[in-house]
């Protein structure tokens, strides 16, 4: 059974491009274009691994974060943004793991795989 991943960002093209990636490496993937419809995705099902984008519109991947962690604090979440900042920031965060949307999406899928091999 592939592994779920739950995708919530607020830029088309990063969600298509994540989605078509993620989903040849066999992890089965659903998006949200927002914080509240994510939200709403997330309590309706389970998924292995939440990838969520920082700087949304409405409700900020912050904010998000903090609902999913209350809801259940196990849940795995990988942060995506465009700004470098918040790696300062990151420990207080309550994210597994941080990644800048970037060329380099190598590197997320590659610890998306260790990650899972790991269990």
């Amino acid at each position: 059974m592939p592994r779920k991943i739950l995708l919530i960002d607020d830029e088309e093209h990063i969600i298509a491009h994540y989605t078509e990636l993620l989903t040849e490496q066999g992890f089965e993937v659903e998006s949200a274009h927002d914080g509240e419809s994510g939200l709403e995705v997330f309590k309706n099902s389970s998924y292995d691994l939440i990838l969520l984008d920082v700087n949304m519109p409405g409700k900020s991947g912050l904010e998000v974060l903090k609902e999913i962690k209350s809801i259940n604090d196990k849940q795995l979440v990988f942060l995506l943004t465009a700004f470098d900042e918040y790696k300062r920031n990151f420990a207080s965060l309550y994210a597994e793991e941080y990644f800048t949307k970037d060329k380099k999406i190598d590197i997320l899928l590659r610890r998306i795989a260790e990650h899972f091999a790991d269990l």
